[in-house]
């Protein structure tokens, strides 16, 4: 269940567009929204006046009030969920995993910008850092995806035992928004020592009553352009996959890397985390 989203705010444009991407999950779900900004205060010589440091820092603190005064004009004010906005000092991946963490929040909605597809997304920025540490799910919003209701969605997995609690909680999105879900596998070179007729997900498959979930054998190739083409094929809204699989989420943003190819940079990216 969603009943909390918090969405961190730099007030770019992409932190913008996935404020509105927040607040339509947040419509859907019937959740309120958390706005939280980061101040970074940098540091200063010891020997600079306290009187001046505390200048700098309310120069810092005008300039988020008049930034969040901006925002609400022109996104929240009529926005139609409850929301709260918040500002802290110091790192910003440490104050939103701590802040996500203290307040309960169960879902982060994070923008990115910078990059040209999820896989670069997810290395060396703050989008990356956040899904490093958090224990709460992140949903990466790239910028060219706007909110809407998604008509399917696909959960890309190695068939890794742990990841089941992971796809039943996937199902509450699936639910929330009675759509088809995928559950797809490449197949590699791995699964000639098990039978993937006789995996975990299908011998469990039974304790999840969702009517519309369906199992996929992909055959072998490229992995990211496997789950690319089953994407594009299907029309699917969202991209899910498990952190704490890290030998799959790992070897996949690698590859994807190493052959300069990414996911469809106009999909959002969620990724569970275990709990």
């Amino acid at each position: 269940m969603i009943s909390k989203i918090v969405v961190p705010s730099d007030f770019s444009d992409a932190a913008k567009n996935a404020l509105y991407y927040g607040i339509g999950l947040a419509k859907k779900a019937h959740a309120e929204l958390q706005i939280l900004h980061v101040n970074q205060v940098a540091l200063v010589d010891a020997t600079i006046p306290a009187e001046t440091y505390q200048l700098f820092v309310k120069e810092i603190e005008d300039q988020t009030k008049e930034n969040y005064a901006k925002l609400e004009a022109e996104v929240l004010k009529n926005c139609g969920v409850p929301y709260t906005m918040h500002s802290r000092y110091g790192f910003v991946t440490d104050e939103i995993c701590d802040f996500s963490q203290k307040h309960e929040c169960d879902l982060i909605v994070m923008g990115t910008t910078g990059a040209s597809g999820i896989a670069e997304i997810l290395v060396g920025s703050n989008a990356a850092s956040v899904v490093s540490k958090s224990v709460v799910p992140i949903m990466v919003v790239p910028p060219e995806s706007a909110y809407k209701d998604m008509k399917r969605i696909v959960y890309a997995t190695d068939y890794n035992e742990p990841e089941f609690p992971a796809l039943v909680r996937l199902v509450y999105y699936a639910e929330l928004f009675n759509c088809p879900l995928d559950v797809i596998h490449v197949k590699s070179d791995a699964d000639r020592y098990f039978n993937s007729e006789n995996n975990f997900f299908k011998k469990n498959k039974d304790k999840i009553s969702y009517p519309h979930i369906q199992y996929v054998e992909i055959e072998k190739g490229d992995i990211v352009q496997k789950i690319n083409q089953y994407v594009e094929s299907t029309g699917a809204d969202l991209i899910v996959m498990a952190k704490h699989n890290r030998n799959f989420f790992d070897r996949l943003f690698h590859r994807s890397l190493s052959k300069k190819m990414a996911f469809h940079t106009h999909l959002p990216l969620l990724v569970l985390v275990k709990g």
